[in-house]
């Protein structure tokens, strides 16, 4: 009886999960894989998930994009939400700020105000929102000092009193003594944001113009702290 044929060799191992370059299913699942593989090949992946982020027509699949790159926790994929940041589309740069914004470290915050410098006023405003979550009270002061647009400006005056402490409180209260009164009224906002009520006291009693008085006495009545209730009943008595 003839031996038996030997058993035919084992198949090789496939080989370790990857997406070529010519693979190319529905982008959203496309972003989902590279999530997947973004830990273990940032090298191949960080560049092609740029590249969607980038020139993606679907500003929500660039989003995507973007949001997998500021989750990875990486250094080069954070870089590369920068570069998006000020590169993108302006839906995509917005998304892109929004993830800077929740960054750990300094530098964040620099590079947020380096893409304030060339952005749109949809782009600065999500600035000017991240910078407040950051509570980076002098870049706001900076931009509220010197932005043009009137509703970037205002939107930076009252995020800065969100940002609160005394700092914030004497800032507001510097940029009151010298403000258009077009500015005046959202630094009073910005004053009741930060819990202010001795400025808003002052101006109460200091300012001439009523509808910039009256204001800030609506603002005192909102706060509601002992002290703007104590002042609140002087001026009503004195009226």
């Amino acid at each position: 009886m003839p031996p038996a044929a030997p058993a035919p060799p084992a198949p090789p191992a496939p080989p370790a999960a990857w997406l070529p370059e010519f693979y190319r299913p529905d982008t959203d699942l496309r972003i989902q894989a590279l999530g997947s593989l973004i830990q273990t090949d940032a090298v191949r992946v960080i560049p092609m998930l740029r590249d969607i982020a980038l020139q993606s027509g679907d500003a929500r699949e660039a989003s995507r994009a973007v949001f997998v790159l500021a989750q990875s926790g990486k250094q080069e994929a954070r870089a590369t939400v920068v570069q998006v940041a000020k590169l993108g589309a302006e839906p995509v740069r917005i998304a892109a700020v929004k993830e800077l914004g929740r960054f750990a470290g300094p530098e964040f915050s620099k590079e947020l105000m380096q893409v304030y410098a060339t952005a749109n006023v949809l782009v600065k405003l999500q600035v000017v929102s991240s910078l407040g979550g950051r509570s980076e009270r002098k870049a706001l002061l900076r931009i509220a000092e010197g932005e043009t647009d009137p509703h970037v400006k205002a939107t930076a005056i009252v995020t800065l009193g969100q940002a609160g402490g005394p700092e914030a409180r004497e800032q507001l209260r510097l940029l009151y003594a010298h403000a258009t009164r077009a500015a005046k009224q959202p630094i009073i906002i910005g004053l009741f944001n930060a819990r202010a009520e001795d400025e808003l006291i002052r101006i109460a009693e200091d300012e001439k113009d009523p509808q910039l008085r009256a204001e800030a006495l609506v603002r005192l009545r909102l706060l509601g702290t002992a002290k703007a209730k104590e002042y609140l009943q002087k001026a009503s008595r004195i009226r």
